[in-house]
């Protein structure tokens, strides 16, 4: 019997005996299997759509915050992001709705929703608390897009603020983290609460506007921006509020 010492020579002997194989499943063979088919359809479907995808994710990408469009019916504001990326969407809807295939929605829209518009309830009378009632779809997440649409409604009704009545989504933490690190908006908390006023806004509605969102203090976090602006310190802004 052949005694076998090094590794080239188990190499060879396992070669010889077609242990090793360069290809684990001929294409073929996937070919027959269901599972595997759908996987090679999905991503075929996808790279069909992938041109109309990237096409509205660089109009997004384009757009600046004062570019946001929007309609107001009572509490609820629709974005509409744009007549150009309306259309863009609208064709992209459609395009989908003939592969009749929910895997591909939940892909690229997520969650079922394949609306044309992001709705948004603005609370005004709890100062100007915001919930989002559907969602981006999930192709056009990521690009920071959300912070767009969030700072336009900061800069037409001059705040907005968001509690902790429920666990919030990542992505709207990702988009309020990214507002705290804006020039131009002043950003405040207390405990999980969070409150953001356009940089513009004058100084009086501020500090009105603060004293009732701090009515009842927990961990206070107040914007280095707005203190620098207006010379004060964390233990003069607590005997303004």
């Amino acid at each position: 019997m052949k005694i076998i010492k090094t590794y080239s020579e188990i190499l060879n002997y396992l070669k010889e005996d077609k242990i090793v194989y360069e290809k684990a499943m001929s294409p073929e063979k996937i070919a027959n299997l269901k599972r595997l088919k759908d996987s090679g359809d999905f991503k075929s479907i996808l790279k069909i759509l992938n041109d109309d995808i990237n096409l509205i994710l660089n109009k997004c990408r384009d757009l600046s915050y004062d570019d946001i469009g929007y309609s107001m019916n009572d509490d609820i504001i629709t974005i509409s992001y744009g007549k150009h990326i309306h259309t863009l969407l609208s064709i992209l809807k459609d395009k989908i709705e003939n592969y009749s295939t929910d895997d591909i929605d939940e892909k690229i829209f997520g969650g079922g929703w394949k609306d044309l518009f992001l709705e948004i309830e603005i609370d005004k009378k709890n100062l100007n608390k915001i919930d989002i009632i559907n969602s981006l779809p999930n192709f056009m997440k990521n690009i920071g897009l959300g912070k767009k649409i969030y700072k336009k409604i900061i800069k037409d009704f001059g705040f907005i603020s968001s509690f902790d009545g429920y666990e919030p989504s990542l992505d709207s933490s990702m988009v309020w983290e990214s507002l705290a690190n804006d020039k131009e908006i002043f950003t405040f908390t207390n405990d999980e609460n969070i409150i953001s006023f356009w940089y513009e806004l004058n100084y009086e509605t501020i500090i009105e506007k603060l004293s009732k969102f701090y009515k009842n203090k927990g961990f206070i976090q107040f914007d280095d921006d707005f203190l620098i602006k207006f010379n004060l310190n964390d233990k003069e802004m607590n005997n303004l509020i």
